[in-house]
Parts: structure tokens; sequence; C-alpha cells
């Protein structure tokens, strides 16, 4: 079966979108265009897989993959070699780190932040069972750089996860999470108050000389 290789992508106002960037990949089955919304920042080497659809003032690194059937929302982040494999809900105001993994069937909520080379999994038994069950993350999480999280569990609204953890259960929210395996303790008054607008929503880039401060007329 031969796949189709005309466009099949839709993307907004005012978007850069390096050399050597594939948008709208096809593969059998797909049934819908790449569509992304306006002011996208798409760096060299990255593909996005048709049948996924992307907000507003979105912003990724060089060679990220991410695959089909995956919605991601307004003013989110995903930086070098991250891979998005399908099926995934991606909130608004996300930002995801380097070298970062994340399979089918996981569920990202808004304003979260997801540290460098963290791995999520979705297979209890790989191989040995059938089915997979991503993790969930609600809202406002923080998890700090080379964590594991697990199949299937749920990290609660607010939780702050510590560098290096091992999530291998539920974390209540509000908690601060550390450890292999993980352990929780209540949050420290330094850690309260959830994840900061600031350090979330402008669509800024350390190398470049944009400022965005528009993110704080749409959180007023």
């Amino acid at each position: 079966m031969s796949i189709p290789t005309e466009p099949f992508h839709e993307v907004g106002e005012q978007a850069q979108i390096d050399a050597d960037v594939i948008l709208g990949y096809r593969y059998p089955g797909d049934s819908q265009p790449t569509r992304i919304g306006d002011y996208a920042i798409i760096r060299s080497g990255s593909i996005i897989y048709a049948n996924t659809t992307i907000g507003h003032r979105f912003q990724c690194g060089h060679q990220v993959l991410i695959r089909g059937e995956i919605t991601i929302g307004n003013r989110c982040v995903v930086h070098h070699k991250c891979t998005l494999e399908g099926r995934l809900k991606i909130g608004n105001g996300v930002k995801i780190m380097a070298h970062v993994y994340v399979p089918s069937r996981t569920t990202i909520g808004d304003m979260v932040f997801i540290g460098p080379g963290t791995t999520f999994l979705n297979a209890k038994y790989p191989m040995r069972q059938d089915g997979v069950q991503g993790a969930t993350i609600e809202d406002g999480v923080t998890i700090g750089g080379g964590v594991t999280i697990c199949p299937g569990v749920r990290i609660g609204r607010g939780a702050f996860i510590g560098a290096g953890t091992l999530v291998n259960k539920d974390v209540p929210p509000d908690t601060l999470a550390y450890g292999v395996p993980v352990k929780f303790q209540p949050m420290p008054e330094v850690l309260a108050g959830g994840n900061l607008p600031e350090q979330l929503l402008p669509q800024t880039d350390l190398f470049g000389a944009q400022r965005d401060d528009s993110w704080r007329d749409e959180v007023c």
C-alpha cells in the first residue's frame, strides 16, 4: 500500500518552521491532517504525524517526534529529542524538557513541567500481557529530571516529584514525592503554591530575540 506524499497539514499564522521538518507524516489508517495553531516555532529534524492537533504558540526543539492521534493544548513546549508516542492528551501550558519519552495512553493536564530525561511507561509486564495503560498527570504537577513513571499511576494535582524518583504508585495531590521507590512527605512551604505561569507560558528562547508578554492578557 502506497502512502500519499502530498502535504497533509494546516498551520496557523506567523509560524516559524525550519527546513528539514516533516508535518503531517502519513501512515496507514490516518484520516486528518496535522493541525497546528498560530505562532508555532518548529525546529529542524522534527516530525509530526497526521491525526495530531496542536494549539497556539507551540514550540519544539530539534529532532522531536510527535506521532498520531495526539492532542496538545496552547502554549506548550517540547524540547530537543523528545518522543511522544501516539494517542496522548496534553493540556495547556505544558513544558517538556529534552530527552523525555511519553508512551501511548498517557494523559498530562494543564500547567505541567516535565524535567529532562524523564521516562514514562505504559506496560507493567511488556510482551507478557496484552494491553497498555499510561500514567495520568493532573494539573500543576512538577516532575524533576531523570524520573521514571510506571504504568497506570496517577500523580495528583500540584504534586512535586524530585529528580531521579521511581514513581511506582499513585502520588497524592500537593505532595512532595522522592526516592527509589517513591516516598511522600507534606509539601514544604518553599514549594507550595503551584507552578508559576511566568515560567511556563511565555514563548521565549534562551538563544533567540523574541519576547512574549501576551500570556498575561490570556490569564488575567
